[in-house]
């Protein structure tokens, strides 16, 4: 028999055997990120601005507009709030800049910051609209009180005539008046209008039923709140955003007709692996868009605002989560409807009829303490 053998096996070359193979992988990545430009995101200073957000906060919260931020060198904190109470908050001056949903609300931000640093950016609108599904439509169809936007065999838009709608409720009128099975009344929820803008639009949607003009006194405001008063007061308790529970496989059970954000309804849609024929919007012939203002307070806050106009893709991804973008001079971008039409959407009826005429700011406060007894 042979006698056993031993090797001597040297220990560097155990150890890079062992070691290089990692290594050359580590350094092959290391090379992609540099040409790339990602390595340097750890190491780059970032810095956390401080802001209030009424239901627009959903942008901010967005993960791709959250990267786009980061590589810009800025993190968003968001602290959401209800547009009044934004308005109203204590601290304001803490925060480097507010973003409002509402005419009200931003004007009351600057009246508060008068004589400070102030400066307002608006880089996208979106419609406030009244969301339903297809059958209760089309019930209102047979009522009298909505035509569809088009021809199509399904169409997503309706038109709603307020002045009709608001008969159907004084009427005490049910659905199951119209061919359905639900015996509810016909009302609409909404968001406590107190504290949403867009449950303050609702109290003008439904002022624009008795007449076209707003009020010019504190006496005509009170009269036509206590008119549009039981109107709001049907819904019952008033809650928050109605959009998650209009969008829920039971939206039905939760809200027949919710109001809602226009670009909320898109944004879902655009979600979607084909277009949801079952949900549709409503269109009160006078609409209403809710022109947000970034309202900064500091150059950080300034520095965002800048962003959210001139940033090829923050204004992108606003429009992928279905805003229609605005330039610096207020013009309407043309991407909107090029972008959601080319994803199988077709374009919404926003702007193509009248607008609902506001009162000025502190009768329109006025109007919403009577309705919703805010105070």
């Amino acid at each position: 028999m042979r006698e056993p053998e031993f090797k001597v096996v040297d220990p560097r070359r155990r150890f890079l055997l062992w070691f290089v193979p990692p290594l050359a992988v580590f350094v092959a990545g290391l090379v992609v990120l540099l040409v790339s430009g990602h390595v340097t995101g750890p190491f780059r200073s970032v810095t956390v601005v401080r802001a209030l957000f009424a239901s627009k906060r959903d942008f901010f919260q967005d993960e791709q507009v959250k990267r786009i931020l980061m590589a810009r060198g800025y993190q968003v904190h968001v602290t959401p709030i209800g547009s009044r109470d934004l308005a109203d908050k204590p601290d304001l001056d803490s925060y480097h800049f507010v973003f409002p949903s509402g005419h009200v609300a931003n004007e009351h931000v600057k009246s508060r910051r008068a004589g400070k640093h102030v400066v307002p950016y608006r880089p996208f609108f979106t419609p406030v609209v009244l969301a339903t599904f297809r059958e209760y439509a089309e019930a209102l169809k047979r009522a009298g009180a909505a035509k569809s936007h088009d021809q199509s065999e399904k169409p997503l838009y309706y038109t709603l005539d307020m002045s009709a709608f608001t008969t159907l409720a004084t009427e005490g009128k049910k659905w199951s008046d119209y061919q359905l099975s639900n015996g509810n009344r016909i009302i609409v929820q909404s968001p406590d209008p107190c504290k949403a803008y867009s449950g303050a639009t609702l109290v003008g949607f439904f002022a624009t039923a008795f007449g076209d003009d707003p009020p010019q006194t504190v006496e005509a405001a009170e009269k036509l709140a206590l008119d549009v008063k039981p109107f709001v007061d049907a819904q019952g308790q008033a809650g928050e955003d109605m959009a998650p529970k209009y969008f829920v496989p039971e939206g039905r059970t939760h809200a027949v007709i919710a109001v809602i954000y226009e670009h909320q309804y898109i944004a879902y849609q655009l979600r979607q692996k084909s277009v949801d024929t079952e949900r549709v919007l409503l269109y009160p012939e006078k609409q209403h868009q809710s022109t947000p203002e970034l309202i900064s307070f500091t150059p950080e806050g300034d520095r965002i605002g800048e962003l959210m106009m001139n940033d090829p893709e923050l204004r992108q991804r606003a429009v992928e989560l279905g805003f229609h973008s605005l330039g610096w001079n207020g013009e309407t971008g043309t991407d909107f409807g090029g972008y959601i039409s080319g994803r199988g959407l077709p374009e919404p009826p926003a702007g193509e009829k009248g607008r609902v005429q506001l009162p000025k700011a502190e009768l329109f406060e006025r109007m919403l303490d009577v309705v919703g007894e805010c105070k």
